[in-house]
């Protein structure tokens, strides 16, 4: 008889991660991951209470890989590259970005998790070490609106030309415009501060 094969909870993960790429979310089960594996349900069960903690280790797993985008280094500006790591990964991982952002999977923890790092990421751009940290948080808010538009645009392929020079291109030029009110709002409430004589 054949030794029997052992199956790690990374194995599961990565088995469901390929059926979510390749069938979509909602297509995701024990009995799915068991024919990708070739064995029995059985392994699942034995690394996740339930299929719910399952899945919510594959969003996890799909965040964690948002993540690794938004923090790459495709130009010399870290609030850009957050941007434009955000629309790259909706358009190279569709059924990731749908999971995320646009089914019903209350992935706000996680988001809300995700937007504190960037704030790591953005404190980097010199201009913007002298925002507070609320100030920070206005304009990443504001930034990521306006990018998940465009995100959701290229993903839908409503934006024909999904080439990364011309995200990084489009996201180069809205980018200051946001950078430019929060460090209006910056100084005018630092002359609100200021003692009147």
């Amino acid at each position: 008889m054949p030794p029997k094969t052992i199956f790690n909870k990374s194995d599961i993960i990565d088995s469901s991660l390929s059926i979510v790429k390749e069938k979509g979310f909602k297509q995701l089960s024990a009995r799915e991951i068991a024919r990708v594996l070739i064995s029995s349900t059985r392994p699942v069960y034995e690394h996740f209470q339930s299929m719910d903690e399952l899945k919510k280790a594959v969003l996890q797993k799909a965040v964690d890989l948002l993540y690794d985008y938004v923090t790459r280094q495709y130009t010399r500006n870290a609030f850009l590259n957050t941007g434009v790591g955000y629309v790259l990964y909706a358009r190279d991982h569709k059924e990731f970005f749908k999971i995320i952002f646009l089914e019903d999977n209350d992935a706000s923890g996680i988001i809300d998790e995700m937007l504190k790092k960037l704030d790591k990421e953005i404190v980097k751009v010199l201009e913007l070490k002298k925002l507070s940290h609320t100030e920070r948080k206005d304009l990443l808010r504001n930034g990521w609106i306006y990018t998940h538009g465009f995100a959701v645009m290229v993903f839908s392929g409503y934006i024909k030309n999904d080439q990364d020079k011309y995200i990084i291109r489009m996201l180069a030029e809205a980018g200051p415009i946001f950078i430019e009110d929060a460090l209006r709002k910056h100084r005018e409430k630092d002359i609100d501060a200021t003692p009147k004589k």
